[in-house]
């Protein structure tokens, strides 16, 4: 299974994630797409994966309350963002060790995936290198265990007992 979070809006690129599933699904068509979110594009993106004949591997779900299950149920985490603020869900399925895929967008994915080695970074937009990216790993179990098992340890760095004592520093030198 691959997931993929977030608002059912234009900024995170599920068009573009759907149509690269199409490439991943006609390789891997034992393979399942699931979308956790709620938003404005839902219908757009449903027509999408009709017209794709994607219905039987490519599932929009609403937002969850339980998603922690969710990740543990998935092998690979998708972010199809045209740009992003920092990408908490990277770090979220990382601690988890699912091991990330996602556009090298502007202000976020490069901060904490480091490319091949805990996650892939791929050209922003490129739908069929996202496609390439996925099947790669689709491909090579061990390779995807190695990325989760990576992620979960570099994740660290953005641990509250981390990135605690640096808030705190910066605060106190700002009084």
């Amino acid at each position: 299974r691959v997931i993929s979070i977030g608002r059912l809006e234009p900024q995170k690129g599920f068009d573009m994630l759907i149509s690269a599933w199409k490439i991943v699904s006609d390789k891997h068509n034992d393979w399942i797409l699931d979308i956790y979110g709620n938003g404005g594009l839902c219908d757009s993106l449903e027509k999408q994966i009709i017209n794709l004949n994607l219905s039987e591997s490519c599932i929009i779900h609403p937002a969850t309350e339980n998603i922690e299950e969710k990740y543990m149920e998935s092998s690979i985490y998708v972010m199809s963002s045209l740009y992003e603020g920092f990408g908490l869900v990277l770090i979220e399925a990382m601690s988890f060790g699912v091991p990330c895929v996602s556009f090298d967008c502007p202000y976020g994915p490069s901060d904490i995936i480091s490319n091949g080695k805990d996650g892939i970074l791929v050209e922003p937009n490129n739908i069929n290198k996202l496609a390439d990216a996925i099947c790669s790993l689709i491909e090579n179990e061990d390779k995807r265990l190695e990325l989760g098992n990576e992620a979960k340890i570099k994740v660290q760095r953005f641990s509250a007992d981390n990135i605690m004592p640096l808030w705190d520093k910066l605060f106190h030198s700002l009084v």
